[in-house]
């Protein structure tokens, strides 16, 4: 029986590694190494950056899971909103984007300056690398691909939440067993030396990531 409970587990776990190693690594990879040389420097602030984006990802899997486990069969009847899902994680990068072309990011306390823009946006949002990059994480983990949409619908077959949110839970802690961990400290490390050498182009740089940013997300949004 304990063989029989484990095998979804490491099924999960399995397949979440060999997507974590084959195609989310090649689309995970423009968006988040653009994003920590416009934001992040040295290998520490790459591996950081890579820990929070998984952490995001791996977040929102659970909560899908959780969502599969509330609805059950009914999951089937919505899943055609996963067709969307690429246009929100399209202007979420777009967005964020933005940011970076408009204000500088940094990893510091947000202090409150009313004449600082833009006043609407929470600081912590606006200006934090690291909630950029969660979200970011979390945004990426709603647009569908073939692995992640045959455990969403083997997780119909568990009898309870807590069993389908595991399950989500394991295949997204699978995905961060990625080379995007390596890809992340390489942009940390060179964006450190270009930074480093000639810090005055350090906005420059951060407004050129923001511009990429913007294209890649508007390149997500018109593929639908």
């Amino acid at each position: 029986m304990a063989t029989q409970s484990a095998a979804p587990c490491f099924t999960a776990l399995w397949l979440g590694i060999t997507t974590g190693f084959g195609q989310c690594a090649v689309f995970c990879a423009p968006a988040v190494s653009t994003y920590i040389m416009g934001s992040r420097q040295g290998l520490r602030e790459g591996f950081k950056s890579f820990t929070v984006f998984s952490a995001g990802r791996v977040f929102m899997c659970a909560m899908l899971g959780v969502a599969v486990g509330l609805i059950g069969g009914a999951f089937i009847g919505r899943a055609k909103a996963f067709e969307y899902s690429s246009i929100i994680y399209g202007w979420v990068i777009i967005f964020i984007g933005g940011l970076m072309l408009l204000s500088p990011v940094c990893a510091c306390r947000w202090t409150e300056d009313k004449n600082r823009w833009p006043a609407w946006l929470p600081g912590r949002f606006a200006f934090n690398p690291s909630t950029h990059l969660f979200v970011m994480g979390a945004a990426l983990a709603i647009v569908p691909c073939p692995p992640m949409l045959v455990m969403l619908l083997y997780c119909l077959k568990m009898q309870s939440v807590m069993s389908s949110s595991i399950l989500m839970l394991l295949f997204g802690i699978g995905t961060a067993v990625s080379p995007l961990l390596i890809i992340s400290m390489a942009a940390g490390w060179f964006s450190g030396k270009i930074k480093t050498r000639v810090p005055q182009y350090r906005m420059m740089f951060q407004k050129i990531s923001g511009v990429i940013l913007i294209l890649l997300g508007g390149s997500s949004v018109a593929t639908f």
